[in-house]
């Protein structure tokens, strides 16, 4: 358990929707950036701005999170990201190659020392639970997974997409 959430004993608004491993996954995140005086942000797809929400969930701890972007749109990866438009022209915006490019601007559009981009169909597209998760750390190279939850629906994967990102992060710091 999350020693700043004791209290509450979980993240406060999203505990009912996630799994307790996830919560204390989270927990252990956000603990360990703290201690190394780390800062996280998101760049965001089909998770909708999950991900900002739930690192910046846990009580005391929220203030490692330095900011999030939900770039929905191909437009919004461009605009916000600096996604070039050719590379989600040529690789599709769900792609290793645009997840990538939205984890180098997460990092190049912010304060943050790390950042996880996630781009997926959650439930309908080209293959429904196809999830491209990159994180990137300045002065480090930036990794990448590729996701196959399956067709169990959009709530099922996005909480699948979050616990992949937070393994992730976790892994970063």
């Amino acid at each position: 358990m999350c020693e700043s959430a004791r209290m509450t004993d979980r993240t406060e608004t999203l505990s009912p929707a996630l799994p307790e491993a996830l919560e204390e996954a989270t927990c252990a995140l956000l603990e360990a950036a703290a201690a190394q005086d780390l800062t996280l942000a998101s760049a965001e797809s089909c998770t909708g701005g999950m991900l900002a929400s739930l690192l910046t969930d846990v009580p005391g701890l929220a203030h490692v999170f330095e900011r999030g972007f939900v770039t929905y749109t191909d437009a919004s990866k461009s605009e916000l990201l600096g996604v070039p438009a050719a590379i989600i022209a040529a690789e599709g915006a769900v792609s290793e190659a645009v997840a990538r490019a939205m984890a180098k601007g997460a990092l190049d559009h912010s304060q943050a020392d790390i950042a996880l981009a996630v781009t997926g169909f959650a439930d309908v597209g080209d293959e429904p639970g196809l999830v491209h998760l990159a994180c990137a750390r300045r002065g480090q190279g930036i990794v990448h997974r590729e996701c196959h939850f399956g067709a169990r629906g959009r709530g099922a994967n996005r909480i699948a997409s979050l616990e992949a990102a937070i393994e992730m992060m976790r892994g970063m710091v």
